[in-house]
């Protein structure tokens, strides 16, 4: 199934421009560079041991079809230990590469939108939830479904402001589930 959707993107890209798919319009709806800061309240099992996350991510976003951004992006997500789990030096970072899009509804200057993300984490982890140590590398599926609001501020500078349920497929008995909250700046680039 993965391998059909990074076929069906891939196609896009290629062929998009020829097809007319990413002109740009004559609205806000802009290919964008974009910075995002974020904070993760993971949930289940996961959260008995690392109780929330942070990091950020920067991204590229095309803009097609009027009112859809397909984004690629990636960054940086450090677990932090949940108060009075004592695991010595235990560390959790990841590393996500992601591709998805979102959907406005409108395009002015205050335009809610609906947002999907899918794509692999590196997880790297010396201490796994039962406290053995050990550095591992795993890959992981992790996908995201959230809402969210852009604010095109001036020019080419916009802010976004999210909320994401997000889930890492980290082990089957203890997923890596969280609400994720979002704040970020984008520079829309035009054409």
């Amino acid at each position: 199934m993965m391998k059909k959707i990074f076929f069906i993107i891939l196609t896009l890209l290629l062929f998009g421009s020829k097809l007319n798919l990413f002109a740009q319009t004559e609205g806000f709806l802009k290919n964008r560079i974009m910075v995002e800061g974020l904070f993760i309240r993971n949930l289940g099992n996961f959260s008995e041991v690392w109780a929330n996350a942070a990091g950020g991510y920067v991204g590229y976003g095309i803009a097609f079809l009027d009112h859809n951004l397909l984004m690629l992006r990636t960054g940086y997500i450090k677990n932090n230990l949940r108060d009075g789990v004592n695991y010595q030096d235990a560390s959790s970072t990841i590393i996500p590469l992601e591709i998805g899009g979102r959907y406005y509804f409108i395009d002015s200057r205050f335009m809610p939108f609906i947002q999907f993300m899918n794509g692999l984490n590196l997880v790297f982890e010396n201490t796994n939830l039962e406290g053995e140590r050990g550095d591992k590398t795993l890959v992981k599926y992790a996908f995201q479904v959230g809402f969210g609001l852009t604010v095109n501020l001036m020019g080419n500078l916009n802010i976004d402001l999210g909320v994401n349920y997000q889930s890492n497929f980290y082990k089957t008995e203890a997923m890596n589930t969280g609400f994720k909250y979002v704040f970020g700046i984008g520079f829309a680039l035009d054409k």
